[in-house]
């Protein structure tokens, strides 16, 4: 086998870009979790949205009539007919595949951040900004909720990886891709 040319040498991965890494996958976790025991697990929130959501319908739009049992907006027989456990079963679906999307999406992106691409790097840190903001927003306007010591954990966590990755290491690692990338791009 014939030696690797300077281009072709794997460029090191400093331990501050793997700590990200799992500081990412820490943060995906528990906000999948939450999200599950928050959410998805309690019928009584559930249950409260479809009936505010039932409520907020405009008038004359209601399919209710004056014979259906209460929690349930017209048959279930009739086209259009829906009961409110049905639909909290569909915003359970839904929800749930929700959560394995966005687990996924993060995932991936923090694959791609580990492997040196700078943009998921941005993103992951984007993200981590909002999240930042959403929780103080919250903490403002509830206090120190049980609910939120998940987005806690998962904001100290994502807030543990953008330090990684913007340590002097780390950005010279994400640098020497994107040099690499490019002489790759100006070669005939």
């Amino acid at each position: 086998m014939p030696p690797l040319t300077p281009a072709e040498t794997p460029i090191p991965r400093p331990k501050a870009v793997d700590s990200a890494f799992h500081a990412i996958l820490a943060s995906i976790v528990i906000s999948a979790l939450g999200t599950v025991f928050t959410m998805l697990l309690d019928t009584a929130l559930l249950t409260s949205m479809v009936n505010d959501m039932l409520a907020q319908q405009p008038p004359g739009s209601d399919p209710q009539t004056p014979g259906d049992p209460p929690g349930q907006v017209g048959s279930p027989d009739e086209p259009g007919g829906m009961s409110v456990a049905g639909t909290v079963g569909a915003f359970r679906v839904i929800l749930g595949f929700s959560i394995a999307i966005f687990a996924g999406l993060m995932l991936l992106f923090a694959i791609k951040m580990r492997a040196g691409r700078n943009w998921a790097r941005i993103l992951l840190t984007a993200y981590t900004g909002v999240g930042v903001w959403s929780f103080l927003s919250a903490m403002a306007s509830s206090g120190a909720e049980l609910g939120l010591m998940w987005s806690l954990a998962e904001v100290a966590f994502g807030v543990t990886a953008v330090v990684y990755m913007f340590r002097p290491e780390s950005t010279k690692y994400f640098a020497e891709h994107k040099q690499r990338r490019m002489r790759a791009r100006q070669r005939p």
